[in-house]
């Protein structure tokens, strides 16, 4: 069985576009496009590259290949809503227990959430995933 390693990337929103970066000993790729999977595969792309040539001199990276990497995704709320336009930002408001106008806020980027918060929205995001799964449609 092939052992994969896991790089977070961070998804964030800003004037229309997605950025994303991913941190990692010897290297931090950054990149931006309009959609997810096109700045993940960007990331990608200069992963491979990094392989390919400078991770050769990093003893971390050597005998890596792209295949063994495994990108994590961890959006702020603006990427979050905007890649997943699907949820209402009222509707998690009231799964999470926080006022919709606040929410609302967060995601605009005009205040910015606590930690506790952002796992209040994050667990109501995930409590709903779990209900969508047990969804049987007829």
């Amino acid at each position: 069985m092939q052992e994969f390693i896991t790089l977070p990337v961070r998804i964030d929103w800003e004037e229309h576009k997605f950025g994303a970066q991913v941190k990692a000993p010897g290297f931090l790729l950054t990149t931006q496009g309009d959609t997810v999977p096109g700045v993940l595969e960007n990331l990608r792309n200069l992963l491979i590259d990094y392989l390919m040539h400078e991770g050769k001199n990093h003893p971390e990276w050597q005998d890596i290949t792209a295949e063994e990497i495994r990108f994590e995704c961890e959006y702020d709320l603006a990427a979050f809503f905007e890649h997943f336009k699907e949820l209402k930002i009222s509707a998690i408001a009231v799964k999470a227990g926080i006022n919709s106008n606040l929410l609302q806020q967060y995601v605009s980027g005009n205040k910015r959430a606590s930690e506790s918060q952002a796992k209040k929205i994050q667990a109501a995001v995930h409590l709903l995933a779990n209900e969508l799964r047990q969804v049987a449609l007829s």
